[in-house]
């Protein structure tokens, strides 16, 4: 299982990198505003290439800001010139619930790495790994992978308790195994607490996308420090015993 650091802020990035725990990064406008980021597009654009410098060859998604098909399109062909590992994120549909499953199947036979985001059935998902895989087919020599399908494990909770986002994620991992997709990796999304954390690695997810502040927590064990302390202690007191 993978794990992508949920930010913008390079020095968290770094860190997480440097710990062995940063497998790809994923972000979006409001992560790049709550991590400081100015100057719209261009600032946004700005903030990609150097995480896309500092984590690659792993990926960095960057989202669309629009819901016009011909906006997405040249959002995501400029987005996706930024960088080799840059990924693009488009939702599975507009707020209407309008298909964008043409422009994904288009935007992947132009090579364009894609990140079908805001998925929250079962039905999307495979839908989605299907307009992924066709337009890969239709352009291999452009083909580029992996892509990806992020489920937002979060909100399925919100609405249908945890056990139904569990059975999708194992469902949809079982769906891929059986028909041999290959190229697509599955993002759960939406992570909000170390017990999703806890829960949804077991699903056969390819990929969580954590907070820092989730990582963090799920990082914290009270009976683990106690412990600790008590081990430099009694290293301690052997310590002083060999000096004796």
């Amino acid at each position: 299982m993978k794990i992508f650091i949920d930010s913008a802020d390079l020095e968290e990035i770094e860190k997480y990198l440097n710990w062995g725990l940063c497998d790809g990064v994923t972000t979006n406008p409001t992560i790049c505003l709550k991590c400081g980021v100015t100057g719209g597009i261009e600032g946004i654009k700005r903030r990609t290439i150097e995480i896309a410098k500092l984590i690659e060859p792993r990926p960095v998604s960057v989202e669309v800001t629009s819901e016009d098909p011909e906006e997405i399109l040249n959002q995501a062909r400029d987005y996706s010139k930024l960088a080799e590992n840059i990924a693009v994120k488009v939702t599975i549909t507009d707020r209407e619930g309008n298909s964008f499953l043409p422009i994904i199947q288009k935007l992947v036979s132009e090579g364009v790495r894609v990140n079908v985001t805001a998925m929250t059935t079962f039905n999307q998902a495979i839908f989605a790994a299907k307009a992924i895989k066709t337009g890969m087919e239709a352009n291999p020599e452009k083909a580029k992978t992996p892509h990806f399908i992020s489920v937002f494990g979060g909100r399925i909770s919100e609405e249908q308790g945890v056990e139904r986002t569990f059975q999708v994620l194992e469902e949809l991992r079982n769906w891929f195994d059986f028909h041999q997709f290959k190229g697509i990796e599955i993002i759960v999304g939406s992570v909000r607490t170390p017990e999703n954390v806890e829960y949804w690695s077991r699903t056969g997810a390819h990929i969580l996308t954590i907070p820092p502040e989730v990582i963090a927590k799920s990082l914290l064990g009270a009976r683990t420090k106690e412990t600790v302390a008590q081990f430099i202690e009694d290293a301690k007191k052997a310590m002083k015993e060999f000096e004796s």
